[in-house]
């Protein structure tokens, strides 16, 4: 069973983890292949008023923390139906994987 703080703190993890993730790939885009961010903008070579890497970092880190909050909650969801459907069942859901000498309880 997961409590209020373990799943602020997971889906803040998520979050930040994917963030930094897509920091990383916005910067290597935008250092390697700023076309891409050339085409993202829509901007020809010449007329960008912006530097590609930052704004390939930028972008990442954004995106990357929308991802990783979506992510989060979504699997912070699955482990609350679990949970629901598992004590519905009659099973307490922190102990499901409690084993006994005698007989396991699955």
């Amino acid at each position: 069973m997961i409590r209020l703080p373990q799943a602020i703190v997971a889906v803040m993890t998520c979050t930040l983890v994917a963030g930094l993730a897509g920091g990383v790939v916005g910067l290597i885009l935008g250092t390697f292949a700023p076309t891409l961010i050339y085409w993202i903008q829509n901007f020809s070579k010449g007329q960008a008023p912006f530097d590609p890497v930052d704004f390939g970092l930028g972008l990442g880190v954004v995106s990357g923390l929308f991802f990783g909050a979506a992510v989060g909650s979504f699997l912070l969801a699955l482990i609350a139906l679990r949970d629901a459907w598992l004590a519905r069942g009659g099973m307490i859901p922190g102990k499901v994987y409690h084993h006994s000498e005698e007989t396991p309880v699955f």
